[in-house]
């Protein structure tokens, strides 16, 4: 009788583990979203790269109180959202096995965050960013405005602006190398946009932070997004480093679908005199400059000037339209990878616009972010 009694409760023992261990991957939210209406819905949703996918919306009592249960999906950390309606109220990461606790308002009060420190570091990095930005765009605003002279402090005070956030950042990736929050921190950006590691000598930093997460995280895909970045920068700088040893004849391809999906190169223009562009067709002062270009055009290819304009978007329906609604006469390509686009490697473009001027002997005598550098460079050849 004591034997049966022992494998008995061993037996219950047993089922208990089993239980344990396969709910340990589960992770649950739980917390009070104070204010919420039913016109809110508590929305969660899931960051995939470039686009949110909406995974379910969450119950809440009178109170606003809610408990959810996420246990597909999250054998790798990742990025994640809750929504009241159409307004973003808290950002976290979210790893298996995570308990985590949220009060949060909707009226954009600060939230709080228990259970999950790299929640709590995605919170500080994203206020910080948040911070500069605004601060960046209130003296870009002034800078617009400003007189000539003015502008040259300006812009110093913009450039300082600027670095002192990247040596923030870098001082982060430093004090908390292992933290997965770095995945999104490497890939921070300004108005414009503007990358905050774009300089191809943060190759060996962005090296540093992949080989710190790998440890922890070699099957993620965020993890592997960075490993991507250092490599196409390291093989940048590897061409900069050519460049620099040799004169250029000919020039770097780009193969790259064009309005109606086929893919197009700038091979294809080979013995003309080319304008090389790289822009961004949601960004209004990029579309006025098309309108400066397009006179460019109109003066000069008649006489032999081709135009190759690659566009860094991520939504191709928006560019498509924008190119439509302008009437751009000449190559218009995008592969819809935004800033991951392996052309910006292939002519090292950290910022835009970017100008290259390629003559008839595929030589690249020029790089400017000045249309008045490129109407005067294509008037010296044509």
């Amino acid at each position: 009788m004591k034997i049966h009694r022992l494998y008995l409760v061993a037996a219950l023992l047993g089922t208990t583990l089993f239980f344990s261990c396969t709910g340990s991957n589960t992770v649950r939210i739980s917390g009070t979203v104070h204010q919420i209406t039913e016109k809110e819905p508590l929305l969660f949703k899931r960051l995939d790269f470039t686009s949110e996918t909406l995974l379910d919306t969450i119950s809440a009592d009178e109170k606003g109180n809610f408990s959810y249960d996420l246990d597909k999906g999250v054998d790798q950390p990742g990025y994640y959202y809750l929504y009241a309606g159409e307004r973003r109220i808290a950002s976290l990461i979210l790893k298996k096995g995570d308990r985590v606790h949220v009060e949060v308002g909707t009226d954009g009060s600060p939230v709080s965050i228990e259970g999950s420190e790299e929640s709590l570091l995605l919170q500080q990095v994203n206020d910080r960013l948040f911070q500069t930005v605004r601060q960046f765009d209130s003296l870009y605003v002034l800078y617009e405005k400003a007189a000539t002279g003015e502008k040259d402090d300006l812009s110093l005070k913009l450039g300082s602006l600027f670095i002192r956030y990247k040596q923030d950042a870098i001082r982060f990736l430093y004090q908390h190398p292992r933290a997965f929050v770095n995945t999104s921190l490497v890939f921070h950006e300004f108005p414009g946009p503007l990358y905050v590691f774009a300089d191809t000598k943060d190759a060996p930093l962005l090296r540093r932070v992949y080989d710190s997460l790998y440890l922890d995280y070699p099957l993620s895909p965020y993890v592997m997004a960075i490993r991507d970045r250092f490599e196409s920068m390291e093989k940048a700088l590897r061409m900069e480093q050519a460049f620099d040893r040799a004169d250029v004849i000919g020039f770097p391809d780009i193969c790259l679908p064009g309005i109606d999906g086929a893919p197009v190169c700038l091979s294809s223009l080979k013995g003309k005199t080319i304008i090389l562009s790289f822009w961004h067709s949601a960004n209004v002062e990029m579309r006025l400059d098309n309108r400066e270009l397009m006179e460019i055009y109109d003066t000069y290819s008649p006489k032999g000037l081709e135009v190759f304009q690659v566009a860094i978007d991520t939504d191709k329906t928006a560019w498509a339209l924008a190119v439509r609604e302008q009437s751009l006469p000449w190559v218009s390509v995008c592969d819809g990878l935004g800033g991951y686009s392996p052309a910006l490697v292939t002519y090292n473009v950290g910022e835009l616009p970017a100008y290259f001027i390629i003559n008839s002997d595929e030589e690249i005598l020029a790089r400017t972010a000045s249309l008045d550098e490129v109407a005067r460079i294509v008037k010296s050849l044509l």
